[in-house]
């Protein structure tokens, strides 16, 4: 086994570890806000925990055993030299390589690999959070930085000796990546992913709602009304506060009917 699919591994278990505890948090608040606790949601609360546990693993753990690198001063180095990457590429494509070759050599297989691995975190941002395009891009930006910087410090001292290369071109292709993952995202919306679809609030059955199943109301037909029609909390909600707000103007002008009447 490779170190990066040892990390990839740890990050996977860890991911485990952390979403166990999760759960059932995640699953009361679903039960008090939809009404109701879905399967593909909490799948997709998993996915979240496992994706950041491993990106941690990747990118922020040692690839190596400490001493070795640290010996061998393979970390803590800083390539500042931005679109290297892409000359690199370049270089291989006028060596004479073919385009299936330069489609599958290390440099290009790197730089999509830097893409890939912060597509989820602009779907997760966009489609999960509801940030816009720009925010998720600048989100992704300031973590990749974040990342490069903890890894040329050492994880900011904890380490020896700087445990990973600190490459300009990774903040460049993880941003590019956040960007992609926030313009598919609404994709997935659209096509109602149980992560980025929208889910309304139903109306509890214990109140005469549908729940989860969307029943009929009594005789077998639609019901007289209530949330039966198909409403949701928040359409009795604001039902509920219209009529509050026209009970409160009508104690008001039964105050000052009575005001006028003493004042005669």
């Amino acid at each position: 086994m490779t170190e990066l699919a040892r990390l990839a591994l740890v990050g996977i278990v860890g991911g485990i570890a952390v979403f166990v505890p999760v759960a059932p948090v995640a699953a009361l608040l679903q039960r008090r806000r939809f009404g109701r606790v879905r399967p593909t949601r909490l799948a997709a609360i998993a996915a979240i925990c496992i994706y950041t546990m491993a990106l941690a693993g990747l990118t922020i753990a040692p690839a190596y055993e400490i001493a070795a690198t640290c010996r061998s001063r393979v970390g803590g180095e800083l390539r500042a030299e931005p679109f290297a990457a892409v000359a690199r590429i370049l270089e291989v494509r006028a060596g004479g390589a073919s385009l299936l070759e330069v489609a599958t050599s290390w440099p290009m297989m790197q730089l999509l690999a830097n893409i890939a691995l912060f597509v989820p975190l602009g779907m997760i941002l966009r489609g999960v959070f509801r940030l816009d395009t720009t925010t998720t891009l600048a989100i992704g930006l300031m973590l990749s930085v974040l990342i490069e910087v903890t890894q040329y410090t050492g994880a900011w001292g904890l380490y020896p000796c700087g445990v990973r290369i600190a490459d300009i071109d990774d903040v460049f292709t993880n941003a590019a990546g956040a960007w992609i993952g926030a313009l598919c995202a609404p994709l997935l919306t659209r096509l109602g992913v149980p992560l980025f679809g929208r889910e309304e609030r139903h109306w509890p059955e214990s109140l005469g709602g549908t729940g989860a199943g969307g029943g009929a109301g009594g005789d077998g037909g639609a019901g007289d009304g209530g949330a039966a029609d198909g409403r949701t909390l928040d359409d009795h909600d604001a039902l509920f506060g219209e009529i509050g707000a026209q009970q409160e103007r009508g104690r008001r002008r039964a105050d000052r009917r009575r005001a006028g009447r003493h004042r005669d």
